[in-house]
């Protein structure tokens, strides 16, 4: 679902609710960020926290859905009674490397990057309509381009591109953005932040080739490459089902 909506007719809502009451923390690792702005994030899924109000879902159950924006930069949660999100305090969940990150590195970094973007732009030929924010930067075409365009565009940001925070460099399919930090940073904070250990945490994504941002992901924990939603929801139901079996058939070595 990263990148679209949830309606409230989706059905992916009804998964992540299964596994939210099966004591599972699910969490959205997206590059969506909105710094400051919640309410950004609740557009992109109004349908899953209105099923949350509908079905009065209790605290202990919501409580285990998170959201990490701008692949590790930006926390959130639910609140308790009006079921709407919230930014996690950076002193909460931030790392003691993440902490360490100083603004004038970062913008640099984003400097730099967007002057590479600029570069490729005019060496390709294309015209884009350039982005930035607090933590990253990125260009979109003004009119459709082919995909190996933005894959050249992406991997020579990632060879070119000397930083001294980490970053991501990835071809988002209809655009290229450069974030501070990655998914692989921002799954170890939540990790942290839930208590859960790498044997007990899965990343589903769609973007694991080298110019895709869920490739980093590799080295904190387990990963399930899918192709769409309903592939998704295809491995959600087999993992519930097996949930549901170890429960009255504990599993012996």
């Amino acid at each position: 679902a990263d990148g679209h909506h949830f309606d409230q007719d989706n059905a992916m809502i009804a998964h992540i609710i299964n596994l939210m009451r099966c004591n599972v923390h699910v969490a959205i690792v997206t590059a969506a960020g909105y710094p400051g702005e919640a309410q950004k994030f609740e557009r992109r899924l109004e349908g899953l926290l209105e099923t949350f109000r509908r079905l009065k879902l209790p605290p202990d159950v919501t409580d285990r859905f998170h959201i990490m924006g701008g692949e590790c930069n930006y926390l959130l949660r639910v609140t308790p009674v009006s079921k709407r999100l919230e930014f996690v305090p950076d002193a909460e969940w931030q790392t003691p490397d993440m902490k360490s990150w100083r603004e004038e590195d970062i913008q640099a970094m984003l400097t730099d990057a967007q002057s590479l973007l600029v570069e490729c732009s005019k060496r390709l030929n294309i015209s884009v309509q350039f982005m930035r924010k607090e933590r990253s930067v990125g260009i979109v075409p003004i009119s459709p381009t082919i995909y190996e365009v933005l894959e050249d565009i992406a991997l020579t940001v990632q060879n070119q591109l000397v930083a001294r925070v980490p970053f991501c460099g990835f071809n988002g399919g209809n655009d290229v953005f450069v974030d501070c930090g990655n998914k692989s940073l921002g799954l170890q904070a939540m990790m942290a932040f839930t208590g859960a250990l790498p044997h007990e945490t899965l990343h589903v994504g769609d973007r694991f080739t080298l110019s895709g941002n869920d490739t980093a992901t590799r080295d904190v924990c387990s990963v399930l490459w899918v192709a769409n939603p309903d592939e998704t929801g295809f491995f959600i139901k087999m993992l519930l089902k097996d949930i549901r079996k170890s429960r009255w058939q504990p599993y012996i070595e």
